[in-house]
């Protein structure tokens, strides 16, 4: 096995092997060959599976000492000695009305509900009590890790609750944050390496690595200054997110990333209090979420139906958006979804596709390009497939 500063090289058996015999030429003679029979060729043979072994063992902690390929705990331990720690599985919450006898007290668990659009199951986290006129603001959580979605438009049966509660609706404005699996090893990795420079608090890279754990995708978050927009004053700072918290949260995490004496700009104002509890304003920019349509004529294979063909191309081409990622200042090209539409079973051809601002008035166009501070939104319901015989 060789080791330097350019990494190691493993050896195998026969090279193993070889070295033996020349070492063991030396004792008994140019002559000797190390042959699969006989006392000695036997131990040579096992001591150099034994050497094979050894090497696969400091091989194995040469991958784990080095941060580009350890993985599982020992990339934990590593990355944890620079402030870096692997993002858990979260699990999504949100905020629903809760109606039902008056003054009614009910402890954390009590309750269970079901989406009817995916059947999803939340259970309320928190005791709470309903108010004069039965009515309380509950926080449920998702019974399962992931990012479980719930949308404004979601109705919930219940499942379990204490007597005395008779309905859920969705609350007014809904306060959602979304959950997310475990962090890769590889999703971990790319996170490290965009916080190598997390000591120099205030620099770029390290300000996007810190904020980068409250966007679903690094595509969601942009941080704006002089270096990137040479038209912002020295000193200004404007973070513009699509992020998966609340505001609070993330400004919060804002004024523990960014250094002090920078001006933050955006339209989005959160006060926050420092360590002597003293009041600080934050001020980001929520990204414009900007609602896109889809529409295309298709041509569907004989012998199969049109409506069955159009429900599974749309949620090929879901798929292919959530896997694709459309940031911020994305544009949009219409021929992209071409391909989710090829892959459908049933389908023969795209006559032709657009995308289009929805409720703008505009025609559908080849592409959508949109500015540094809007993300694009899509929907099955905004997808519009039309039979092309």
């Amino acid at each position: 096995m060789q080791i330097d500063n350019q990494g190691h090289i493993m050896q195998d058996l026969d090279e193993v092997l070889d070295d033996l015999e020349l070492q063991l030429q030396k004792k008994f003679g140019d002559g000797f060959y190390i042959k699969p029979e006989g006392i000695v060729d036997n131990i040579a043979t096992s001591t150099g599976i034994q050497n094979i072994k050894l090497q696969e063992q400091i091989g194995y902690l040469i991958k784990q000492y080095d941060p580009e390929t350890a993985n599982g705990s020992w990339q934990d331990a590593l990355y944890e000695r620079i402030g870096v720690t692997r993002l858990e599985a979260q699990k999504s919450t949100f905020v629903l009305k809760v109606q039902g006898a008056s003054n009614l007290i009910c402890s954390a668990g009590s309750m269970t509900i079901r989406s009817q659009s995916d059947n999803n199951e939340f259970e309320n986290i928190s005791d709470f009590t309903t108010d004069d006129d039965g009515i309380a603001l509950v926080d449920f959580q998702c019974v399962i890790d992931g990012a479980i979605e719930v949308k404004p438009t979601d109705e919930f049966l219940i499942v379990t609750a204490p007597d005395g509660i008779t309905s859920v609706v969705q609350a007014d404005d809904l306060q959602f944050s979304i959950g997310r699996e475990r962090e890769s090893d590889n999703e971990f990795r790319i996170r490290f390496r965009n916080s190598k420079a997390l000591n120099a608090k205030a620099t770029h890279n390290a300000c996007l690595a810190n904020l980068s754990k409250y966007v679903d995708n690094i595509a969601f978050l942009k941080i704006i200054d002089k270096k990137v927009d040479d038209t912002f004053e020295p000193g200004n700072v404007k973070v513009i997110a699509y992020h998966n918290t609340t505001d609070n949260i993330f400004a919060q995490a804002i004024y523990e990333t960014i250094g002090m004496g920078i001006n933050l700009l955006g339209d989005t104002e959160i006060t926050v209090y420092d360590a002597y509890n003293q009041p600080v304003v934050i001020r980001f920019k929520n990204a414009e979420e900007i609602e896109l349509s889809i529409t295309a004529q298709v041509k569907v294979r004989s012998g199969y139906y049109a409506n069955t063909v159009f429900n599974k191309a749309k949620e090929n081409i879901l798929k292919y958006i959530e896997e694709r990622v459309f940031g911020l200042e994305s544009i949009v090209y219409a021929t992209e979804f071409i391909i989710p539409i090829l892959e459908t079973d049933g389908v023969e051809a795209v006559q032709s596709i657009k995308v289009k601002r929805t409720g703008m008035d505009e025609d559908y166009q080849d592409n959508v390009a949109l500015t540094r501070e809007q993300v694009p939104i899509f929907a099955t319901e905004r997808i519009v497939l039309n039979e092309n015989e």
